[in-house]
């Protein structure tokens, strides 16, 4: 076991964990972040709409964002926490190779896992030609041909959102009953249905070639669709007894009511984008500095509100 006693251990190492680590060092906190390298958008292979970093390498941006923060009392391990829990008033973290830490608190961003559909191919072609987040990746892909894929999760309203992109756009039913109000939407739109099933997804020169079970194909120049997401707070188990973490948290700066858990990125209430994701850890930082200075001098500042009741 680590001997030391960090202010906050910081639960993945994304734009949210990172910001968080960069605000508590700045506030002179001994700061511990432990990254297991698995984000969801690492198969992007780069990140969008953050400024100076639009189009940047996320590998890139995660190194330059840790050589900054050296300069700050910020250690990194590059590791995946198996449990964590409020022991007192210390919070305990095991990981799985580098042993168990304390901290007074946890500040937990290790983001969601997104469930692909069980589509064959489409896993290969997930971050190159087919995406999720049309202001992440409909830049790149504009004026070409696009089918939205809406078998598994309704995605009418992205079909819609694309066609500030496109004006070739194609819904892809997958077979799947279309309900009035969605398929009026995609009427609205201009956007037409094929319900045909659909068998797999192929790389091809234009982008993603689309096999239907009868047979037939079709090629798009990219595949947008919207995923189902997993929640990754397995290691808080049986700690938080909740579906997710944003059922737990309670303010808008990554408190919750679970006592010295704070919450921040894509685990919380705010959409899965970089930008928000790091401003989120920035606002969870500065809640666990104050509620820090509140513990050690009583008094020096105001209580912080009380947290919203249990759903």
């Amino acid at each position: 076991m680590d001997t030391q006693l960090y202010d906050t251990v910081i639960v993945g190492g994304g734009p949210a964990g990172l910001n968080a680590a960069l605000y508590l060092g700045r506030s002179r906190r001994r700061v511990l972040l432990i990254d297991s390298g698995d984000a969801r958008n690492m198969a992007a292979g780069v990140m969008h709409n953050v400024l100076t970093n639009d189009g940047a390498s996320i590998a890139d941006f995660r190194a330059r964002s840790r050589a900054e923060l050296a300069k700050y009392d910020v250690s990194f391990r590059d590791d995946e926490v198996v449990s964590a829990s409020g022991e007192g008033d210390t919070v305990v973290v095991s990981t799985k190779e580098s042993g168990t830490f304390r901290a007074r608190t946890l500040l937990y961003a290790a983001g969601v896992r997104s469930v692909l559909p069980p589509v064959p191919g489409i896993a290969d072609l997930w971050g190159k030609t087919v995406f999720e987040c049309p202001y992440c990746h409909a830049w790149e892909v504009r004026e070409r041909t696009i089918a939205v894929y809406g078998g598994s999760v309704p995605s009418e309203c992205l079909a819609s959102t694309l066609t500030v992109w496109s004006d070739d756009l194609t819904y892809l039913s997958d077979a799947r009953e279309l309900p009035e109000d969605e398929r009026g939407r995609l009427t609205a739109a201009g956007v037409p249905v094929v319900a045909d099933r659909v068998a797999r997804l192929e790389g091809n020169q234009e982008g993603v070639r689309v096999v239907f079970e009868d047979g037939r194909t079709a090629s798009y120049g990219a595949l947008f669709l919207h995923l189902d997401m997993e929640p990754r707070i397995d290691p808080l188990r049986p700690w938080v007894d909740a579906a997710d973490l944003e059922a737990v948290q309670s303010d808008d700066r990554g408190r919750t009511r679970v006592p010295r858990l704070y919450v921040a990125g894509d685990l919380g209430r705010n959409m899965h984008q970089a930008a928000m994701a790091a401003a989120s850890g920035g606002l969870a930082g500065m809640a666990v500095n104050a509620d820090l200075i509140r513990e050690d001098r009583p008094g020096s500042l105001p209580e912080p509100p009380p947290p919203n009741p249990a759903p």
